[in-house]
């Protein structure tokens, strides 16, 4: 594992600076050895947006450069413990291996339920055999539909009340009128729960 970020051209106080300071960060907050060069481009990156902004009157160069490196620090940091992304909250992999029932290895991942996953972290409003029984209840009502509201139906799936208005020339009052006897008819078919 070598650490290969070259900085031709850069300051050499920021350049042993920040290498210095990703060395440190290894092994606090989360991060290993593998994130060293990250860091180390993520705090050069900073630096060199910010180095245009320096003012020889407030401070000299190497105060600068270690304010501003200090401060993504604290940054970095600070996102690393946020909410979702803390680190401590890790206490496994989903790629760790372990023996399933048969003596087989298996990986954390393969154990996971995607359905339940997807139900935890609301991509999914309804376990997917409900959903498939709704839809073929509305395909069902919908092929009771007037040949009108049949086709107001299809467009709303895509289109918004002001799209069909412009498109159809019909007022989006009487529009609303045609969604509201939709809903009616949703009700009428024991769709009241889907509305």
């Amino acid at each position: 594992m070598g650490f290969n970020n070259h900085y031709e051209g850069i300051d050499e106080y920021a350049v042993q600076l920040i290498k210095y300071k990703a060395r440190q960060l290894v092994g606090r907050v989360g991060f290993t050895e593998s994130d060293r060069d990250d860091l180390e481009q993520e705090l050069m990156l900073d630096l060199l947006r910010r180095l245009p902004k320096f003012n020889p009157d407030r401070a000299q160069r190497n105060t600068f450069i270690a304010r501003v490196v200090e401060h993504k620090i604290a940054t970095i940091i600070e996102s690393q413990k946020a909410g979702m992304r803390d680190y401590r909250l890790c206490r496994c992999s989903l790629n760790d291996r372990f023996e399933d029932e048969e003596g087989g290895s298996i990986e954390r991942m393969e154990t996971i339920d995607q359905e339940e996953y997807l139900r935890r972290t609301g991509k999914l409003s309804r376990p997917a055999d409900e959903l498939r029984a709704l839809t073929i209840d509305v395909h069902k009502a919908v092929e009771q539909l007037p040949p009108e509201l049949r086709s107001l139906c299809q467009r709303l799936e895509t289109e918004t009340v002001t799209e069909i208005s412009r498109d159809t020339g019909i007022p989006r009052g009487t529009i609303y009128e045609s969604i509201k006897k939709l809903r009616a008819i949703f009700e009428d078919a024991g769709l009241r729960d889907y509305l």
